[in-house]
């Protein structure tokens, strides 16, 4: 690739490919963001290669449909884990006129009482507002490890705590 040629060039010669990935992996719903992920795709390919190392258009290419494949991937792990949630807590019976408000409330108090104030910081980071343990890490000026040793107790408490409950 012509080290002279910017970005914007790149991107508009290469744009097609972008859809052609978008259509290979059969991407019919939230196509802009998947459009996105191909861009910035591209631009990190741009950032990235090396002319010694053989042909941009096919290094572009490969970068590309790696991305949108990862990005399919969290989007399923976030639907399993959705779903998982639901059927755990059985959420279609939960009503949307704010008493599921009171619910989580309910919940959270309960739990708090069989957890550390460091374990419901994890909870409330990760489960009501799916933080990573990076995230929570950095809002708690924490290491990420210390984030980790957190959720490690927090579930198992919550095991011990729901095992009691069931038996």
């Amino acid at each position: 690739m012509c080290s002279d040629l910017k970005f914007e060039e790149v991107h508009q010669q290469f744009e097609p490919m972008i859809y052609h990935a978008m259509k290979k992996l059969s991407i019919y719903t939230n196509k802009e963001d998947y459009y996105q992920v191909g861009s910035i795709a591209l631009w990190e390919a741009f950032l990235r290669f090396n002319e010694e190392k053989g042909e941009f258009k096919s290094y572009a290419y490969s970068y590309i449909l790696g991305h949108m494949k990862m990005a399919l991937s969290r989007k399923k792990t976030e639907r399993e884990r959705d779903r998982q949630v639901e059927k755990f807590w059985d959420l279609d019976e939960v009503s949307n006129d704010g008493s599921s408000v009171v619910f989580w409330e309910i919940l959270i108090e309960k739990l708090s009482s069989h957890l550390t104030e460091n374990q419901m910081k994890w909870v409330n980071g990760y489960c009501l507002y799916g933080n990573t343990p990076t995230e929570i890490a950095e809002e708690e000026g924490v290491s990420i490890s210390a984030v980790k040793a957190w959720r490690r107790n927090a579930i198992a408490n919550l095991r011990k705590y729901f095992l009691s409950e069931i038996y």
